[in-house]
């Protein structure tokens, strides 16, 4: 398992994303981790191989790049890649796309006014990096897919930090761009009264607040947890060997390879581990190492200057039956004073473990039914605004609904979602702005296009 400096487990990810059913989502780089990894090492192979589908000024977009985005698309939206409407219609579309993208990225790249610091990269980073972790239900899972592929999140960040500098770079240079964009009230009538029945339906969606108390880990496993370690241990430093004692006892999916974890410097870990690594000499074991993954021992296998090679042991801190079950009675609680009258708003603030929500009373918005998580679909299937649902359990914990409003499945209106409808104007004129100046870019940049025929080569591994 790699650990990364404020790595967190799926729990503490954003706890309102256990509303809304990722999977109806719009995945924009991946599907799943092992599908992007499996991709991105064949085309890393074939790009040497290989001649251009496109030029775009001084640069090549490769055909393993575009099956890159064709193959991840089908599988999101589940097609057959190979299908001739696929690969016309819709891999067009993305050819069309990678270009404009290098339109784009050459034109901002020549901007001498745009800049993107290092801190901005690092966040943008951190963020492809979170939302990869997401894809998975716990830390663990993520982990084992990293060492499956033969990757670390040094490997990763390598990977994603030049892309993200360009998308950042992307992203200025339009916002520049649009900065001036407006509609006016008769513009935003005129696109609803041309764009009335074409408009799409809006769902049924449920506006819900929450509180969220997620399960945590009791003082008395985070004991055991240390006693055990502490005895393996005593057990090394007696003459047991670090990695057959990794392979028994470690719960990470490194214990298949003795707990090796590669070589990383400074930065690459969590603040404890890699502090404890680094002042470690060949050969040398960790005392134990507290990290919000667990408990750690940690042996150094190589070092060269500031980069160390390092095996560790891991006992995982997960909350006990028990835990959950101390939760779930403090959820029914709140729940139960919250039927009684209590104040949403007080105990949201005062019980909630969902920052970004608990300042705000615990609202989490409108959301979609059809795009819920099922636990909240079906617990929330006959509620009536001003009701009080729950507790109802997810991975993120013990969540007490309070339903705000419902509407049913109806089609735009402008008196009543004037804004929604002023927003799809602005963005309307904004795609009419940028493909004018998209055009603009083209006539004036060499642009070939190759013709392709046969079938997509490229088929990510199963994850």
């Amino acid at each position: 398992m790699m650990l990364t400096p404020g790595g967190s487990t799926a729990a503490a990810a954003t706890p309102k994303r256990a509303i809304v059913n990722l999977s109806n989502r719009v995945m924009i780089y991946l599907v799943c981790l092992g599908a992007v990894m499996a991709v991105t090492a064949v085309v890393t192979a074939a790009e040497m191989l290989e001649e251009p589908i496109a030029v775009v000024g001084d640069r090549i977009i490769l055909r393993s790049e575009w099956e890159t985005q064709l193959t991840l698309y089908a599988m999101q939206n589940k097609l057959d890649v190979n299908s001739p409407a696929v690969r016309d219609t819709v891999g067009q579309a993305l050819l069309e796309q990678m270009i404009n993208d290098q339109l784009i990225l050459i034109q901002a790249e020549r901007d001498t006014t745009l800049t993107v610091t290092a801190q901005e990269i690092d966040a943008a980073l951190e963020e492809r990096l979170t939302e990869l972790r997401r894809r998975f239900t716990t830390e663990e899972e993520y982990r084992a897919q990293l060492v499956k592929e033969g990757l670390s999140e040094r490997d990763l960040r390598v990977r994603y930090r030049q892309d993200v500098q360009n998308q950042l770079l992307k992203q200025k240079l339009i916002q520049r761009k649009l900065t001036d964009v407006a509609v006016s009230n008769g513009e935003v009538r005129e696109f609803y009264s041309n764009y009335r029945d074409s408009l799409p339906i809006q769902p049924e969606a449920i506006k819900l607040a929450h509180i969220l108390m997620t399960v945590e880990v009791s003082l008395a496993t985070v004991d055991s947890a240390r006693a055990r370690i502490t005895a393996i241990l005593k057990d090394i430093q007696q003459g047991l060997d670090f990695a057959e004692a990794a392979r028994r006892f470690s719960t990470d999916a490194t214990a298949s390879s003795g707990g090796d974890v590669g070589w990383f410097g400074k930065g690459d870990m969590v603040g404890a581990f890699e502090e404890a690594a680094l002042q470690l000499v060949p050969g040398q074991v960790s005392g134990v190492v507290r990290t919000p993954m667990g408990w750690h021992l940690i042996q150094c296998v190589e070092r060269e200057r500031d980069r160390v090679h390092a095996r560790h042991i891991v006992l995982s801190l997960a909350p006990t039956a028990i835990d959950s079950a101390a939760v779930l009675a403090r959820a029914d609680s709140v729940a139960r004073a919250a039927r009684a009258g209590a104040d949403f708003c007080e105990l949201a603030q005062r019980f909630s473990r969902d920052e970004e929500s608990r300042k705000n009373c615990g609202e989490l918005g409108w959301y979609p039914v059809g795009e819920m998580y099922p636990e909240f679909k079906t617990a929330l299937q006959d509620a009536k605004s001003g009701d009080i649902v729950g507790p109802v359990s997810t991975q993120f914990g013990r969540h007490v609904l309070r339903v705000l409003d419902r509407r049913a499945e109806r089609r735009f209106e402008i008196t009543q979602d004037w804004d929604a409808i002023k927003q799809m104007a602005r963005q309307d004129k904004t795609n009419r702005v940028v493909s004018d100046w998209i055009l603009e870019i083209r006539q004036q940049t060499y642009v070939d296009v190759r013709p392709f025929t046969g079938t997509v080569s490229l088929t990510p591994r199963s994850p």
